[in-house]
């Protein structure tokens, strides 16, 4: 990158083709190049371990051009019972 400034931080959400997503790695971090960040578009719906489900898989975490992405949605807060 051209400045000392990460465009994105840990934590940000970013839209990338219309997809919200999680960033979860930058450059600063191993195995991201420079000019990219590790994304987390999140996990299919599955059943609670608490409910008698299997919970979720690994997560799929993907390295993208910082470039393909663009600022993300302000996100909707729930509470959960």
């Amino acid at each position: 990158m051209m400045d000392d400034e990460l465009i994105f931080q840990k934590g940000d959400f970013v839209r990338i083709d219309g997809i919200n997503a999680v960033v979860v790695g930058t450059e600063e971090d191993n195995d991201i190049p420079e000019g990219y960040i590790a994304v987390f578009f999140g996990s299919e719906i599955a059943k609670r371990e608490s409910e008698g489900g299997e919970g979720n898989e690994r997560p799929e975490v993907w390295v993208v051009p910082i470039d393909a992405c663009e600022d993300g949605l302000i996100p909707q807060f729930h509470e959960e019972d």
